[in-house]
């Protein structure tokens, strides 16, 4: 039974570590949209959208890891001998998702820094456009007010 045990938990670090390589896909492709000049606010949202489901589901594994180590932790300890083959796999792997993990975030802080500068660029252009268009609309007005000529009253009596 505690074999079963193991062999689900090294299951659950192996899916673990195909989610971490698909956010990191997902980390690149948003790295190489920040770079681009004509990126689209609704591309990088998708991106960040697939990204968070997969969180979501990683979240999840993490969960029933923790539930199960739990469980068995006990065992574990008074029998580590008996299942020392499978504890060092496990921590091999738990390994192998902490170095993903580690590059995951490098990947990240690197993005947050261009997409918020491409936020700030943008909040800019719409700032300028605010502007000008504020510009141009009292330009109007006060070009109607010149060709207006107030009605004016004229007193004939000498």
């Amino acid at each position: 039974m505690m074999k079963n045990y193991l062999q689900i938990m090294q299951e659950s670090l192996m899916q673990k570590l195909d989610i971490l390589s698909q956010i990191e896909e997902k980390s690149k492709e948003q790295g190489i949209m920040a770079a681009r000049e004509d990126v689209t606010l609704e591309e990088i949202d998708a991106n960040m959208d697939e990204k968070s489901a997969l969180i979501d589901k990683l979240t999840q594994l993490d969960a029933g890891f923790e539930a199960l180590f739990d469980n068995i932790r006990k065992e574990l300890l008074d029998n580590k001998d008996a299942y020392k083959e499978q504890i060092r796999c496990i921590q091999e792997l738990v390994s192998e998702v902490m170095a993903k993990s580690a590059s995951i975030e490098a990947l990240e802080a690197r993005n947050k820094a261009a997409i918020e500068e491409i936020f700030r660029k943008r909040r800019k252009e719409l700032q300028h456009r605010k502007n000008v268009s504020s510009a141009a609309n009292s330009y109007y007005k006060t070009a109607n007010k010149l060709s207006y000529v107030n009605p004016q009253f004229l007193d004939r009596k000498k």
